[in-house]
């Protein structure tokens, strides 16, 4: 054998090597169980976390709307108080607020009441 080929026997046998290395670990990394996936919420898990919420937004927005009635002489829209009752309870911004002030809207405006502090016909407690 020519001693140029001799001299180049041990890299070629070492770039076998690596590239058996790399391709079995390339193969040991693809066939890993990966990290189990959470749970997906089932429908019904789903609309009682939005309940929860909406319930959660009205009553920290309600306990606003008495004492802003009281502090504005009634001057302020139901629009206006609910929006000024966002502010001060920071609620402001937070997914689902438009909702629950919607809520509070139709409640306020006759629709019926089970939130403490106002009553039907649009009338605060």
């Amino acid at each position: 054998m020519p001693e140029g080929l001799v001299a180049l026997l041990p890299l070629i046998f070492g770039g076998a090597a690596a590239a058996t290395t790399i391709g079995t670990s390339i193969y040991n990394a693809e066939n890993q169980p990966g990290t189990p996936k959470p749970a997906v919420p089932t429908q019904a898990q789903t609309d009682a976390t939005a309940a929860n919420t909406r319930n959660t937004q009205e009553a920290a927005l309600s306990q606003q709307l008495p004492g802003l009635q009281a502090q504005t002489g009634g001057s302020l829209s139901p629009e206006a108080l609910l929006q000024l009752s966002q502010l001060l309870s920071g609620q402001a911004g937070t997914p689902g607020i438009g909702g629950s002030v919607q809520d509070l809207l139709q409640k306020m405006s006759g629709g019926g009441s089970t939130t403490p502090g106002l009553t039907p016909g649009g009338a605060f407690g």
